[in-house]
């Protein structure tokens, strides 16, 4: 026995679509993807979606938090410390040159010859403390060799006032070095340990801004 012609409105037809007198009506309120709803303004459908969480909708990346430059912090620091060393260098090359004679209270009569061997010689030491200066500004990795510096320049004023107690009152250059040298290495030394403890602070700030920035990009 042959089996009968399907019909074009038969479901079981061979092209699997219903004929067009059997097509299921459409409810009100619905539409086809990619049409807007009748009565319903495309903008208002389409405000929809993205509220929905829709693929498609355009997320606000993060801004990448802005990287620690330690260099920002200490380059006054160094300007000063070259200064100092320079300075403190350029005194004691005058003082190797000229000897004895360069003092200010200085008569020009006849030398020592012990006092001038050993004033060259501190002299020189004092070169050697500029030069210090200089080269822990320079290379800043030597920084920890500050903190013996200053206490070598600190110890040298105390030296002043030890020579004012037992043998009078020196030239007024004298008194204002003693001071400088008793206020500016504690001053130094204090102001190294306010930037390196400001530094730390902010490294640590820069990296959990971006650590939380990552965070939040990745949850997205």
């Amino acid at each position: 026995m042959s089996n009968a012609a399907p019909t074009p409105g038969d479901r079981n037809s061979p092209t699997g679509t219903d004929g067009p007198g059997n097509q299921a009506p459409k409810a009100p309120g619905t539409s086809t993807p990619g049409t807007s709803t009748p009565g319903v303004p495309a903008s208002d459908a389409s405000t929809r979606r993205e509220r929905s969480g829709k693929p498609g909708r355009a997320a606000k990346q993060p801004k990448a938090a802005k990287p620690y430059k330690s260099s920002d912090d200490w380059g006054v620091f160094r300007a000063v410390v070259i200064g100092v060393g320079i300075l403190v260098a350029g005194f004691g090359l005058y003082n190797l040159i000229t000897g004895t004679a360069g003092l200010p209270d200085s008569s020009g009569g006849e030398v020592d010859p012990t006092l001038e061997s050993q004033y060259r010689f501190f002299a020189a030491m004092m070169v050697g403390v500029g030069a210090a200066f200089v080269a822990i500004a320079v290379k800043f990795q030597w920084a920890n060799m500050l903190w013996l510096v200053c206490l070598m320049v600190f110890l040298g004023g105390i030296g002043r006032v030890l020579s004012w107690a037992f043998s009078g009152t020196p030239h007024f250059t004298f008194i204002v070095l003693m001071i400088v040298e008793l206020a500016f290495p504690p001053a130094l030394l204090v102001w190294h340990r306010f930037i390196a403890k400001t530094s730390d602070l902010r490294r640590e700030y820069s990296q959990q801004a971006g650590g939380d920035a990552g965070i939040a990009g990745g949850s997205r």
